[in-house]
């Protein structure tokens, strides 16, 4: 989950190059100034006067599968590839180059992106023709997963549940410094960092209609990506990740970081957003609790009862909420039956979310 920025500011005339390579981003710059370019003394076509201007020049870049586009500016404030990066998800590499012409600059911004612009194109065009061949085969595992996993029948939260369950138990988390950061390495080889999940989980968001953005910040002391979803009118957070954490089980799936609020996200997570500032993630009515109605255990004493219907029904996993402070092992010896057990707590807020499994 790392993903390390260092940031320069751009000089006129000069170089940047920015690299992203899986959750890791080193940042590289050239200062010195630029006398090899070829870059055109005429203005560009893609004009763009604000920074919203540019990103969306880029976006339809993206989109349109090409890996460079041309803008002129006014103004040189306008170049800033760190506004950029922050701005648009899934750009893996970015390189700006510029020159000073008569009335503003040109700007040649070439860049490494998510795969997930130009399939959602096609996706929504229902027109694959522009997609390369690797693209295509990932287009159609994206297919296959959602004809497999969802249905227009079920809710949005449904088919939400339904992705983030077959993420978690196809995907093994695996940096190997550098080849396992996108969606073709995280659903095609089934290994990823954080970028992997993220970029996955949005494209079949996409997919699926459901609203949605991305959101970088910091997780257990690294630099980490994860997403933001829009169930009615609320938002929520989802760090797909971190319900599959490092030699964590595959017979059952965690969601401790299944759609939970911005209060809740950052009691381990940071981040500064603007985008999350003006759609904050508060909702109530779509986190997991809620909807899988979990039991909800206020004492010590209903817990021990709790414990004892379960291990007699010899249930093998349990889920739970509590604002108590509970002893297991005591439960656990209550019932008089041999049995081993492990269990997790993830503290909420509001709530404590424990995950229980028994070995009988």
């Amino acid at each position: 989950m790392k993903f390390r920025k260092y940031w320069a500011s751009l000089l006129a005339g000069a170089i940047l190059t920015a690299s992203l390579y899986g959750c890791s981003i080193p940042f590289t710059n050239n200062n010195t100034s630029d006398t090899s370019s070829e870059i055109s003394y005429i203005p560009f076509d893609n004009k763009a006067a604000t920074t919203e201007d540019i990103i969306q020049f880029i976006i339809q870049s993206m989109e349109n599968n090409n890996n460079e586009c041309d803008i002129f500016v006014a103004d040189d404030k306008l170049i800033d590839a760190n506004e950029w990066l922050t701005r648009i998800s899934g750009i893996e590499q970015i390189k700006c180059e510029y020159r000073r012409i008569k009335d503003g600059y040109n700007m040649v911004i070439t860049y490494d992106c998510w795969d997930n612009y130009a399939i959602m194109k096609a996706y929504n065009s229902d027109n694959t023709s522009q997609l390369n061949e690797r693209q295509l085969e990932l287009y159609n595992k994206y297919i296959e997963i959602l004809s497999e996993v969802t249905s227009p029948h079920k809710s949005d939260y449904e088919n939400e549940l339904a992705i983030h369950d077959y993420l978690v138990s196809h995907i093994t988390y695996i940096d190997n410094g550098g080849s396992t950061f996108n969606a073709y390495d995280a659903l095609i080889n089934g290994e990823a960092v954080c970028s992997g999940y993220t970029e996955s989980f949005k494209t079949f968001m996409d997919m699926l209609g459901i609203e949605n953005y991305t959101l970088s910040g910091t997780a257990g002391s690294q630099q980490h990506i994860w997403n933001v979803v829009k169930l009615g009118n609320d938002w929520y957070q989802v760090d797909v990740t971190w319900d599959d954490p490092v030699g964590s089980t595959s017979e059952y799936i965690d969601h401790g970081y299944f759609n939970i609020t911005d209060a809740d996200m950052a009691i381990d997570h940071t981040w500064n957003s603007a985008v999350n500032a003006a759609n904050p993630a508060n909702g109530y009515i779509y986190t997991y609790p809620v909807q899988s109605k979990l039991q909800v255990i206020n004492t010590q004493n209903e817990f021990d009862n709790y414990i004892l219907r379960c291990i007699r029904n010899r249930t093998r996993h349990i889920e739970f909420t509590t604002t108590a402070d509970l002893d297991i092992k005591s439960a656990v010896s209550n019932a008089g039956i041999q049995l081993s057990y492990a269990y997790k707590t993830t503290n909420r807020t509001n709530y404590t979310l424990y995950t229980v499994t028994f070995t009988f």
